[in-house]
């Protein structure tokens, strides 16, 4: 994918896309609030996974990491691999839960007694059962937490953890929070993250990939994520005007993605 600018408009979508998809229920409390947990997804996003170490810290509370080897695992190694504060780390055979405790431990000075780390782990479903199992087998009942996933992958894996931690006893409120929600700007030419560059995602193109797989996903229908789907969440209402910028951003990028291939 070509960083060259693209049409003020189709910034202006992903923007909104992205917004929606980062669903954040914990920036406005969080001076008020201590959680229980604090639980960190397996990701690529590390501007995210260091807002859950500064938490977990700050609040002196559990950090419980979930990840084994999974299709985003190698997006990490490499985001690692051209950090310039982590490089030095070996990540080779490592699942993303031991990447990520490695870098907490290393570099945020977390000890490892108050990290939990769940390894097997490959999709956002299985992070929802497996954190919930560990849990129950260490006969923690967290009341709060706070789950941290990339801000593409936010609503879904809120809406994930809905469905696999219901029933829990006693009943576990969990807030969202993205720790930053990436924003595309046009500058010189090209497209460009807004904001500081150690908020950025290590890669445009995966970034633009993430929102634009993340819609269908959502979806409740016989191709989506939904009951009416494979049923891996709840129901998620997806507003209309998500559903016309997704459609504006799916349509330029798959003509884009044909005008490329005739190019070459």
């Amino acid at each position: 994918m070509s960083e060259d600018v693209f049409p003020r408009n189709i910034i202006e979508c992903i923007n909104e896309v992205i917004r929606f998809l980062a669903v954040d229920d914990f920036s406005s409390v969080q001076n008020d609030m201590t959680p229980d947990l604090v639980i960190l997804a397996g990701n690529d996003f590390l501007p995210g996974a260091e807002g859950a170490f500064r938490l977990a810290k700050r609040k002196n509370v559990p950090l419980l990491i979930s990840g084994g080897v999974g299709h985003a695992t190698d997006f990490l190694r490499q985001a690692v691999a051209r950090n310039a504060r982590y490089h030095t780390l070996d990540t080779a055979g490592l699942s993303e839960a031991e990447i990520l405790h490695s870098i907490a431990t290393t570099f945020w000075g977390l000890p490892t007694s108050q990290i939990l780390l769940e390894t097997r782990a490959t999709n956002g479903g299985e992070n929802g059962q497996f954190t919930r199992k560990l849990l129950e087998e260490r006969h923690m009942a967290p009341k709060t937490a706070v789950l941290v996933q990339d801000p593409a992958m936010q609503r879904r894996a809120a809406a994930t953890f809905q469905q696999t931690w219901q029933g829990m006893t006693p009943v576990c409120r969990i807030f969202s929070w993205p720790v930053v929600v990436p924003q595309l700007m046009p500058e010189n030419g090209k497209v460009v993250f807004s904001g500081p560059a150690e908020d950025h995602p290590a890669s445009l193109e995966r970034f633009i990939s993430l929102v634009i797989g993340e819609i269908p996903r959502l979806r409740d229908d016989e191709n989506g994520y939904g009951p009416k789907g494979k049923g891996f969440i709840p129901h998620v209402e997806i507003p209309q005007e998500i559903e016309n910028s997704f459609e504006e951003i799916y349509n330029y990028f798959n003509n884009k993605k044909e005008y490329d291939n005739r190019k070459v």
